[in-house]
């Protein structure tokens, strides 16, 4: 008879972080006793990093080993959480589908988590325009509850390559409930030009082009205050990750 094997997950096996990891995601500061107190709900989100590796992002940061947990018992095998981070891995040698992508997700909002999975979101270039717009995956779409949206800061090839060190162009993308991001987008309508990506229940996605940025007119830093404030001005929270994406190849995804 064999052993089943141990959960890899329990909190005292986590292993190193991979290399190659993004900057921090900037998150309030209050968010871990909201979570302890059940106010902040676990929540994920999955993308494609490349053809056989998927990110999971998790949202708090204080939800990643619970989010692996649920995968494994799920039959998803994702790379066990490092110390203080918030971001998993899934591999498959063969090629990860879109169809698996979404089967993730809902596998975890079955188990009683929140999860939303994209297609579209790849490196499929180094510059704006290069790659397509998200589309949601899976079968499950959770509603809008503790307010939570994961926002993406992509830094692209610049539009200007004058000077040494030329400045990014820059495009966020937002994800979440169909809800929260409509009122987004009519609450910080007055802050940025922002886009939909729309879908038969409603509104899948956001995202907003940064000319300023690209201009000079207006810092990385800067932009990511100013996309905090619109969300605390909308109540809605969550992770803001910087992904650098000017060396990425053509075709990479």
């Amino acid at each position: 008879m064999t052993e089943p094997s141990p959960d890899p997950y329990s909190t005292d096996r986590r292993a190193d972080p991979p290399g190659g990891s993004d900057p921090p995601p900037y998150a309030p500061p209050a968010v871990p006793r909201l979570f302890d107190m059940g106010l902040v709900l676990p929540t994920a989100l999955v993308t494609r990093a490349g053809p056989h590796t998927a990110f999971v992002r998790v949202f708090p940061m204080e939800a990643t080993t619970q989010v692996a947990a649920t995968a494994w018992r799920a039959g998803f095998r994702l790379s066990p959480p490092a110390p203080e981070t918030d971001w998993l891995l899934l591999t498959d040698a063969g090629g990860l589908t879109d169809r698996g992508l979404g089967a993730l997700a809902d596998a975890l909002n079955a188990a009683g988590l929140r999860a939303f999975a994209y297609a579209g979101t790849g490196p499929l270039g180094s510059r704006v325009g290069e790659h397509g717009l998200p589309h949601r995956l899976g079968a499950r779409r959770p509603v809008a509850a503790d307010g939570t949206v994961f926002v993406e800061v992509v830094l692209h090839e610049p539009w200007f390559n004058e000077g040494p060190e030329p400045i990014p162009a820059a495009r966020t993308i937002i994800y979440g409930p169909t809800e929260d991001l409509e009122l987004f987008q009519q609450t910080a309508a007055e802050r940025f030009v922002v886009e939909s990506v729309s879908e038969s229940g409603g509104v899948a996605a956001l995202w907003i082009d940064h000319a300023e940025v690209a201009a000079g007119l207006t810092s990385i830093e800067t932009l990511v205050e100013e996309l905090d404030a619109a969300l605390r001005e909308c109540g809605l929270q969550g992770p803001i990750h910087i992904i650098d994406r000017r060396d990425a190849p053509d075709g990479a995804g």
